[in-house]
């Protein structure tokens, strides 16, 4: 359980779940990412079990020695149904 919640908390992370607040309408809940993307160090193997699920993709290296992630839309699905929320594309 602490593992799942750890790649957890990285998803809510990388979409801004963890500063801004999801809506209800219609007795559901919603939210709208305003970012999608999660830069890290040269320890990035989180991200790579992430990577290997489906629910992110890595993007260019950057000057730490680490990569750009992102999530895919399975990987905002999973983590909408571990929360109980629908996470729309950051592009919708």
């Amino acid at each position: 359980m602490e593992t799942e919640n750890r790649y957890i908390k990285l998803a809510k992370h990388c979409i801004g779940l963890d500063r801004k607040k999801t809506y209800t309408r219609h007795g559901k809940r919603f939210y709208r990412p305003y970012r999608n993307y999660f830069a890290t160090g040269r320890n990035y193997e989180d991200w790579e079990v992430l990577e290997l699920a489906g629910y992110a993709e890595r993007s260019e290296q950057n000057q730490h020695g680490g990569y750009t992630f992102y999530l895919t839309r399975a990987g905002l699905d999973w983590l909408g149904k571990k929360l109980g929320i629908h996470i729309y594309d950051e592009s919708d």
